[in-house]
C-alpha cells in the first residue's frame, strides 16, 4: 500500500497518475470524507471513496455509477475525464447509497434499482415537511413511507431492475444478480472488465468476512430472514467465480472464495445458536391459577400478584387487560383494588393499558430507574413500537431494590435482552420464586431457555443476552411467568446452560461484525438526538442534543454534520466530539426553523465520522413545526 504521504504529494500536484494506479485496499485508508480521490480498480473502472464506496465504469467521456454515496463524486469526475454520468444503479436503497442521487438526476443521470426497493425511493411524499404518526411502528417503519435508512428525500426512479437481467451500457454487460441479505431487495451487479468478473455487492459483504450491521437484516420482528437469506447470495455470487468483489464499505476483496467461505461459516453459526424455535401456548385467552395468589392472564401480558387483603400487584397492562379484562379477574380471584402497577418494559402491549387502569383503581406506577423516562417522555427517544402515550411514575425502583408488598418480598433485575430497559421481578409468593420476565426469554422446542432479539428494539451486544442470563441465574428462581407464552419451571442446570449460551451466541455475533466497534452494527441507536422529537413554531429556535455512544476501551474522537431537510437551519453546523471509553456524552445542537416554515415534520439528521469511516445522515430527530 502507498503511504498516506506519497499519497498526499500526488493530490497536490499529479492528479493524472491516479488513472494508472493500481488497486488499493482503501479499508486500511484513513477517513477520506473530506479527502476524496480515484482509485483504479481495473482499466475503466474506479473507486471513488465517499459515504459509501461509489464504483465508476467509465467509457469515453461517459460513466456509470453504481451507488451514488453523498454525490460529490459528480465534482471530481473530470479528473478521471469523465464529463456526465448517464446511469446511476444502486444495490439497495438505504441512505449512504442513495442520498447523492437526486443531485445526479439534476445533472442528468437516470436511477435504477431493484424493483423491490423502488417504491422506497419513488414515494408519493417526496420532501419535508412529512406527515409521520405518533406511533413508531416496529423495526422503524412509518406508515406511508418505508424503513429507517430510506433517504428523506425521494426521487423518481428511472429503470427497475430484475434478476437476472443484463443492463447494456456502452461497452459494459451489466447482469443483475437478486443478493437479498443486508435488506429484502438488494441486487448485485457482475461484469466482465479488464479481464477479470467482478461483482459489485454492495452491503452483501465486508472484507474479512463480515456484514455491515445486523439490524438490516431483521427485516421480520423477532426474527433474522437476512442471515439465511445472505447464506443463499453468497453461494450464488461464489457460484459465479468472480476474481474481484467490491464492496459498498471498506477495502475490495480479490480472494472472493476464501471470505465468502469465512462468513458463510460465521452465518451459519449465528443462524443455528439463534434459530431455536419457541414452545408453543397452549393458552391465548384465559386467566390461569398459578398459585394460590398468582395469575398469568393469558389474554394479555398481565401478571397478578395478590395480597391475603385482596389488593393487586400488577405486573405489566397494556390495553387488552381493559377494566373489563379486571373486572373479570375481580369476580375469579377475590381483587378488592389494584394497587401497584409495574411495567416491565416501555412496548405498548405492555403499557397501553396503564392509565386507565391506574385512574380508575387510584394505583400508583412503580418503575425501574432505566425506564421511568422512557414511560413520562417516550418522545425523547427514537425507539420503536410505543404508541406516544404519556405515564406518570410514582415511584422508581433501583436495580437490586428489595421491597415488601402484600406481605411478600421482591427483588429488582436488569433483564436487557429484549430492551436495553427492561426489568425482571423476583418474587417469593406462597414459598416459592417467581420470576417475573416480561419479553425476551422462553422454552423453546427443544427443552432450552432460549431468546430472542430484535436490535431496533435498542439491545446491546456486550450486556444485552449475557446480562439476561446473568439475572436470571442470580434471581434462581423456580417458576419464570413470561408474557407470551406459558410458565415453566427452571432446573438448576437450565441456568448454566442458559449463561454459557447467551456469551457463545454474543461471541459468534460479534464475530460477524466488522472490529473494532463491532456494536455500530448491532445497537441502531449508538448514535441518536435527545429529545428525538420536538413542538416548535415558525421562526422559533430549540436546543436538543446529539448522543454519541462510545463502547469501545479506547478514546474516540470525530466531526459530526448536521444536516436538515425541511425548513431547518443550525446554529452551528460541524460538531468536534471526543468520547472516552464507554462514556456516552450529549453535544448541543441548537435546531432553527425559517419563519416561512410549513407545518409537519422537519428532519434533523448527521454525518458522523467515526474511526475510519463516515456514517451517513445516521441519527435522525423529527421537529414539529406548529402554526
Amino acid at each position: 500500500m502507498k503511504h498516506k504521504g506519497i499519497i498526499l504529494i500526488i493530490i497536490l500536484f499529479c492528479p493524472i497518475l491516479f488513472i494508472s494506479l493500481k488497486p488499493v485496499d482503501v479499508s486500511k485508508k484513513s477517513n477520506a470524507y473530506l479527502e476524496n480521490c480515484f482509485e483504479t480498480v481495473v482499466p475503466g473502472i474506479y473507486l471513488f471513496k465517499d459515504i459509501c464506496n461509489v464504483f465508476v465504469l467509465k467509457s469515453g467521456s461517459s460513466a456509470l455509477l453504481i451507488d451514488a454515496g453523498s454525490g460529490k463524486v459528480s465534482d471530481c469526475l473530470k479528473e478521471i475525464g469523465v464529463d456526465k454520468v448517464e446511469w446511476v444503479l444502486h444495490t439497495h436503497y438505504h441512505r449512504d447509497q442513495c442520498i447523492g442521487s437526486p443531485k445526479l438526476k439534476r445533472s442528468g443521470a437516470k436511477i435504477a434499482i431493484s424493483k423491490s426497493e423502488a417504491p422506497l425511493l419513488n414515494r408519493p411524499q417526496k420532501n419535508a415537511p412529512f406527515k409521520i404518526p405518533d406511533s413508531f411502528l416496529l423495526n422503524g417503519e412509518f406508515a406511508g413511507w418505508g424503513r429507517r435508512m430510506a433517504p428523506f428525500q425521494g426521487f423518481n426512479i428511472d429503470r427497475e431492475l430484475e434478476d437476472g437481467e443484463v443492463f447494456n451500457w456502452k461497452q459494459y454487460k451489466i447482469t443483475v444478480i437478486s443478493t437479498p441479505g443486508h435488506t429484502k431487495g438488494s441486487i448485485s451487479y457482475l461484469v466482465e472488465a479488464g479481464g477479470k468478473k467482478i461483482c459489485f455487492t454492495g452491503d452483501l459483504v465486508m472484507k474479512g468476512g463480515h456484514i455491515r450491521d445486523l439490524y438490516s437484516m431483521q427485516w421480520v420482528y423477532l426474527q433474522n430472514p437476512g442471515i439465511d437469506a445472505s447464506i443463499a447470495s453468497l453461494q450464488i455470487i461464489n457460484d459465479l467465480k468472480p476474481d474481484i468483489l467490491l464492496p459498498s464499505h471498506n477495502g475490495l476483496i480479490d480472494d472472493p472464495s476464501n471470505e465468502i467461505k469465512l462468513l458463510d461459516n460465521r452465518l451459519k453459526r449465528v443462524r443455528e445458536l439463534l434459530t431455536e424455535k419457541r414452545a408453543g401456548r397452549w393458552n391465548w385467552s384465559e386467566m390461569v391459577q398459578v398459585s394460590k395468589h398468582v395469575v398469568q392472564d393469558g389474554g394479555s401480558t398481565t401478571q397478578i400478584i395478590i395480597s391475603d387483603s385482596g389488593e393487586a400487584l400488577l405486573f405489566d397492562c397494556g390495553k387488552e387487560f381493559s377494566r373489563e379484562r379486571l373486572h373479570e379477574a375481580k369476580a375469579k380471584f377475590g381483587i378488592n383494588r389494584v394497587d401497584v402497577i409495574i411495567p416491565s418494559h416501555w412496548h405498548y402491549d405492555h403499557v397501553d393499558g396503564i392509565p386507565a387502569i391506574a385512574e380508575a383503581e387510584g394505583a400508583k406506577v412503580w418503575a425501574w430507574e432505566g425506564l421511568a423516562e422512557y414511560l413520562e417522555h417516550p418522545e425523547n427517544f427514537p425507539t420503536t413500537c410505543w404508541t406516544g402515550k404519556r405515564i406518570k411514575v410514582d415511584r422508581i425502583l433501583k436495580e437490586g431494590e428489595e421491597f415488601e408488598w402484600g406481605g411478600n418480598s421482591f427483588k429488582v433485575y436488569h433483564h436487557p435482552v429484549h430492551t436495553e430497559q427492561q426489568m425482571g421481578l423476583y418474587a417469593n409468593v406462597d414459598g416459592l420464586g417467581f420470576y417475573l420476565i416480561a419479553d425476551g426469554i422462553g422454552y423453546s422446542k427443544k427443552g432450552n431457555i432460549r431468546c430472542p432479539i430484535h436490535c431496533y428494539n435498542g439491545i446491546s451486544l456486550s450486556s444485552g443476552m449475557i446480562k439476561t442470563a446473568q439475572s436470571l441465574y442470580d434471581a434462581n428462581p423456580y417458576i419464570c411467568l413470561p408474557a407470551h407464552s406459558n410458565v415453566f419451571a427452571v432446573a438448576t442446570n437450565d441456568k448454566q446452560e442458559f449463561l454459557d449460551w447467551s456469551i457463545k451466541t454474543t461471541d459468534a455475533i460479534r464475530s460477524l461484525l466488522p472490529p473494532p466497534y463491532q456494536e455500530l452494527g448491532y445497537d441502531p441507536y449508538w448514535a441518536s438526538f435527545y429529545p428525538a422529537r420536538v413542538h416548535i413554531q415558525p421562526g422559533d429556535e430549540i436546543e436538543i442534543s446529539l448522543r454519541l455512544k462510545n463502547y469501545s476501551g479506547k478514546i474516540i474522537s470525530g466531526k459530526c454534520w448536521l444536516k436538515g431537510y425541511g425548513d431547518i437551519i443550525f446554529g452551528k453546523k460541524i460538531i468536534q466530539y471526543v468520547l472516552n471509553p464507554g462514556e456516552i456524552k450529549d453535544f448541543p445542537v441548537i435546531v432553527k426553523s425559517k419563519k416561512t416554515a410549513g407545518k409537519g415534520i422537519h428532519i434533523v439528521t448527521a454525518d458522523i465520522e467515526y474511526g475510519n469511516n463516515v456514517f451517513a445522515e445516521f441519527p435522525q430527530a423529527y421537529v414539529q413545526i406548529d402554526e
